[in-house]
């Protein structure tokens, strides 16, 4: 009768893992394993997790634990990628380590050890190999994402749990990628702003020393223009535009004897 208690026990316990995302997080998170999934835990193996309202990551097994998290409720993970541990015990030390030495977040050092194939998240992009063998023997969801590919060209990871209508996709992407079929494609986005300089240049029609003259003559009533184009003239020995900054300084003037 214990035995049987126990087993019961066992089967329903439940569990949490706390896991490394790929992200600059001060802390690592824990989420709540489903019974289903109990006996796939593992420390070292990657699970797909949500992360913020609509964000998917894969994330990575640090511990395991029965004990809930004390200030928030524990999400479920959503499965379980690996079926043998991606990162040993000993190398999950040495990112301890690293995280120290170098004081850096955990997400860090997995964003920078691990290769792109396994740190899929629901923005990862997907492309065909260009040297791919359209003769792999393929499951119908895995044709369905290679007839998409050839389409499109390139697919998100969310972009395949849209057009499968499934949110458990991962091993599937996982089986293209062991059969070479596929590669995800690191794409960075860099949202910068342009540095914007303004420079100066004489209109040519003061190239001619005549001109040049007359616009003397011109500027002695005006002092602080005046300073300005001898500025300019000192500045411009080789006939290149001049930072309106740089020429500002050395008239000490203001943009305004530029403006006349």
């Amino acid at each position: 009768m214990n035995g049987f208690e126990n087993d019961i026990f066992t089967e329903r316990e439940t569990l949490f893992v706390e896991v490394i995302l790929p992200l600059s997080l001060a802390k690592n998170y824990t989420y709540r394993v489903p019974f289903d999934l109990n006996d796939q835990i593992e420390i070292g193996k990657r699970v797909v997790v949500q992360f913020g309202k609509h964000k998917i990551y894969t994330a990575l097994i640090s511990g395991i634990t029965t004990k809930p998290p004390t200030i928030y409720e524990a999400k479920y993970i959503l499965d379980v990628i690996d079926s043998a541990p991606s990162v040993t015990p000993t190398q999950l030390k040495f990112w301890a380590w690293m995280t120290d030495y170098y004081m850096c977040n955990e997400g860090d050092v997995m964003a920078a050890a691990l290769p792109a194939s396994l740190k899929l998240a629901s923005e990862t992009i997907l492309i065909l190999r260009e040297d791919f063998d359209d003769h792999v023997e393929l499951s119908e969801k895995e044709q369905i994402i290679i007839s998409t590919l050839k389409k499109q060209q390139k697919l998100t990871v969310n972009d395949v749990s849209k057009l499968l209508g499934q949110k458990t996709i991962y091993p599937i992407i996982n089986n293209l990628l062991d059969k070479e079929l596929i590669l995800v494609a690191e794409e960075v986005i860099q949202k910068y702003k342009p540095l914007m300089k303004s420079f100066i240049i004489l209109n040519e029609f003061y190239n001619d020393e005549e001109n040049l003259k007359q616009l003397f003559n011109v500027l002695d009533r005006a002092p602080k223009q005046l300073d300005a184009l001898l500025a300019y003239i000192k500045l411009n020995k080789a006939g290149i535009p001049i930072a309106k900054e740089q020429l500002l300084e050395e008239s000490n003037c203001g943009p305004a004897a530029l403006k006349a």
